[in-house]
C-alpha cells in the first residue's frame, strides 16, 4: 500500500496535464520545413491526448517525477523515425515512377520518326517518277532476262541448236526418247555435219543411271556443249540442268522437241533427214 501511494504521489495533477507545453523544434538536414509541421500537429494534439509527454527541462533527468515520463519520450522518438523513413522511401520511389510515365513517350517518339521516313520515301517517289519507273524496269526485266540469257542451261529454238551443232566442233545432239518413241520416229541424221546423235534413254527416277550412261559417250564434257532432244519439251529441260550440274560445259533443251509445232521437224526437215515410221 505504501508503495502505490508512493507512485501515485508522484504522478503529475490533472491541472497540469491539461495544461499546453510545447514541444521542442527538431530539424533534420533531409526534411527540415516538413520537421517542423510535423511538431506544430503534434502540440495541438497534446491539448487532449494523454500519452504525449515531454519534458520542458530535459537536464532534470535525476528527479524522480522524469523516472515515468522517459519511455513515453522513446516511443514518440520510435514513431518520429517510422515517419522520417516511410517518407524517405517515398521520396526514393518518385524517380521509377518518373521512369515508367518516360518510355511510352520514348515509344510514341520511335513511331513518329517512322512514319516522318515514310513519308519522306513517299515524297522521293512522286517527285523522281521516271527515276524510280526505270530502277523497277531493270529490276523486274533487265536483270532477270540478262539471268536467262547468261544462264547455262536453257531451252533454245531448234535453228539456235543446229547452228550451235553446225558452229561448235565440241558441240553434240543428244536423244533422250524411248524405243517406242525411236521406232515411231528416228533421230536427226547429222551427217551434214560430220556428227552422230547420241541415244540414251530417260527414265525419271534413274537421274543417277542416266548420267552414267550419258558420261560414257564423252571424253570430255568439260568443254562439250550437248543440245538434249526430246518428243516434245517433255523432261528436256530438266535433263539439261541435271547434265550441267554433272559436269557439261553447257547444256540446251531444244524448244519444241522433235515433233512439237515449233520443233525440229518443222523447221528442220528439208535440212536434216528425220527418218519415217516404220512399219511391220
Amino acid at each position: 500500500m505504501e508503495i502505490s501511494s508512493l507512485g501515485l504521489s508522484s504522478l503529475p495533477s490533472i491541472h497540469n496535464h491539461l495544461k499546453p507545453r510545447f514541444l521542442p523544434q527538431i530539424k533534420t538536414a533531409a526534411f527540415p520545413e516538413t520537421m517542423k509541421t510535423h511538431f506544430c500537429i503534434v502540440s495541438k494534439f497534446h491539448k487532449s491526448a494523454s500519452f504525449f509527454k515531454i519534458l520542458p527541462n530535459p537536464t532534470s533527468l535525476n528527479s524522480q517525477k522524469n523516472k515515468f515520463l522517459v519511455p513515453k519520450d522513446a516511443y514518440f522518438t520510435q514513431k518520429l523515425k517510422l515517419s522520417v523513413a516511410i517518407i524517405a522511401a517515398l521520396y526514393a520511389q518518385l524517380p521509377c515512377i518518373a521512369t515508367e510515365i518516360i518510355t511510352p513517350t520514348e515509344q510514341i517518339s520511335n513511331k513518329i520518326d517512322l512514319e516522318a521516313i515514310l513519308v519522306s520515301i513517299d515524297d522521293f517517289f512522286n517527285r523522281n517518277p521516271f527515276f524510280v519507273s526505270g530502277v523497277t524496269f531493270i529490276w523486274l526485266v533487265v536483270i532477270p532476262l540478262t539471268q536467262e540469257y547468261l544462264r547455262k542451261y536453257k531451252f533454245i529454238s531448234a535453228v539456235d541448236a543446229f547452228q550451235k551443232l553446225r558452229n561448235d566442233p565440241n558441240s553434240q545432239l543428244l536423244d533422250i526418247r524411248d524405243k517406242k518413241s525411236l521406232l515411231y520416229l528416228g533421230s536427226p541424221n547429222l551427217k551434214i555435219l560430220n556428227k552422230k546423235t547420241i541415244q540414251v534413254q530417260f527414265l525419271e527416277g534413274d537421274q543417277e543411271g542416266f548420267v552414267k550412261n550419258v558420261l560414257k559417250n564423252f571424253k570430255d564434257p568439260g568443254n562439250t556443249t550437248i543440245c538434249i532432244l526430246d518428243n516434245f519439251d517433255g523432261n528436256s529441260m530438266e535433263v539439261a540442268e541435271l547434265l550441267f550440274k554433272n559436269g557439261f560445259k553447257e547444256a540446251y533443251a531444244i524448244r519444241g522437241g522433235l515433233r512439237g509445232k515449233k520443233g525440229w521437224q518443222v523447221f528442220l526437215s528439208s535440212l536434216l533427214y528425220v527418218y519415217n515410221v516404220r512399219k511391220g
